[in-house]
């Protein structure tokens, strides 16, 4: 990412959110974004995850940039990231194994044994196993964002960009959550991005950025 800038609104009523921010990933490294609310750390996340748009800088993923690339080729980026966040959005009405299998749906090839083998092996990597029967509704909220971290990570992402992932979670269950994220994050070799206030998981990350008044810089 190189001199990114980001503003909402327009004329009088423009706010800018992000100012020139710059800075690089290296593969497999677990970075924590922290910030005051409203800093943008979200808006960041979302321009990294290629689910917004943006005018003025350079986002590049694996060589590719993202400024106005096609809606298809927005999409092949999306399906190569995990995304966790705040709320797990689990479907009420699905089992826990089909909420991890729907991870998968929108891949380009699937098979439907092949769903399930790797659905299964990702809830016992989160330390779910055997739970897969059982509705979101039985679970903790610990366990519940388990799941969501199952169904982001069976895909075999690229990069995982997680978003408050914790702050709904008490200590403990916040603490497994990510010790999960960075275990399985690790064995795929993937790299993580995420956005918190939660000092009590800071421990996870290989650098820590903080973003204020639009501007990022590096805490460690």
């Amino acid at each position: 990412m190189d001199r990114l800038f980001y503003s909402y609104g327009a004329g009088m009523l423009t706010r800018a959110v992000l100012k020139g921010v710059s800075f690089s990933v290296s593969e497999g490294e677990v970075i924590i974004i922290t910030g005051p609310s409203g800093s943008g750390k979200t808006t960041l996340l979302t321009i990294i995850g290629a689910l917004r748009p943006f005018r003025e800088g350079s986002v590049r993923f694996q060589g590719q940039d993202l400024g106005g690339m096609s809606e298809a080729g927005l999409l092949d980026i999306r399906q190569r990231i995990g995304f966790v966040f705040q709320r797990h959005n689990l479907l009420k009405s699905l089992p826990v194994i089909e909420n991890v299998e729907s991870g998968l749906h929108l891949l380009p090839e699937t098979d439907t044994e092949m769903n399930r083998m790797r659905a299964e092996a990702m809830l016992e990597a989160v330390g779910l196993g055997g739970r897969g029967a059982d509705y979101p509704e039985n679970l903790s909220g610990g366990q519940q964002q388990r799941v969501a971290v199952a169904r982001a990570l069976v895909r075999m992402p690229d990069m995982i960009v997680a978003d408050e992932p914790t702050a709904a979670l008490d200590a403990e269950s916040g603490r497994r959550v990510m010790e999960v994220v960075r275990n399985v994050a690790s064995q795929l070799g993937c790299t993580v991005l995420i956005s918190t206030h939660d000092e009590r998981i800071f421990h996870v990350a290989d650098r820590r950025l903080h973003i204020e008044d639009g501007v990022l810089q590096v805490v460690h």
